[in-house]
């Protein structure tokens, strides 16, 4: 039976009132869990007052249950480390049986893969190659993937080539100290066709407009 002979993918979340499991794919881990199944036995033993803390027996002694199961590798039953050995043993009748029951539920959500021997949901199944995507990958989605990785290549290579703007923008800043115009970067004003070359300060050394006649930073007449 499907998933009964890879239980690493299983985990029992079965308590007192009920059974349920969780598979998860053994790929993406994504998980499926079972519905709900609650258990007769407790819920009669609830209403009859002897279930607290573990089923007991009129005379007050523990109903002896077998623990709780999982199915080993050979598929065989091993202990779950005595999680569920205070449960009766109509619980664990009713244990094993809703187990059989939610593989029955899980297994429609997954394939098992026949080369790796891996259970996968379906986002991780490739159907036209009837194997999983680790072994297979889908060649619609690699196709996809290689053109955008095209191109996401071919636009660095043409960034590459480019002449990008670096920040600088001292060249349109520059404003001509006759006209008040953006200047440009040449010696003269592209508007007005005034000098564009500096008086420096012979006291503080900044640099003035040609037309200036006192220094703007220290006022020394130039």
């Amino acid at each position: 039976m499907a998933l009964l002979d890879h239980p690493k993918n299983v985990h029992d979340k079965s308590g007192e009132k009920g059974f349920q499991w969780g598979f998860d794919c053994d790929v993406c881990g994504s998980g499926f869990t079972t519905s709900f199944i609650p258990s007769k036995s407790a819920n009669k033993a609830r209403v009859l007052g002897f279930l607290g803390g573990g089923a007991r027996t009129l005379g007050g002694g523990l109903i002896g249950g077998t623990g709780g199961r999982v199915l080993d590798g050979a598929g065989g039953m091993a202990s779950e480390a005595g999680r569920f050995q205070n449960m009766s043993a109509d619980w664990h009748k009713e244990h094993d049986g809703a187990f059989l029951q939610a593989v029955n539920e899980a297994k429609t959500h997954f394939q098992k893969c026949p080369k790796c021997k891996r259970y996968v949901c379906a986002e991780d199944w490739n159907s036209e190659a009837g194997l999983c995507t680790a072994d297979a990958p889908s060649l619609t989605t690699e196709l996809q993937a290689a053109k955008a990785q095209t191109r996401v290549d071919q636009m660095r290579e043409h960034v590459k080539t480019q002449t990008l703007y670096d920040g600088d923008t001292s060249d349109r800043m520059t404003l001509c100290p006759t006209c008040g115009k953006p200047a440009g970067a040449g010696k003269f004003c592209q508007n007005c066709g005034g000098s564009l070359s500096f008086k420096t300060c012979t006291k503080c050394n900044h640099q003035n407009a040609m037309t200036a006649g006192f220094c703007a930073e220290c006022g020394t007449k130039l």
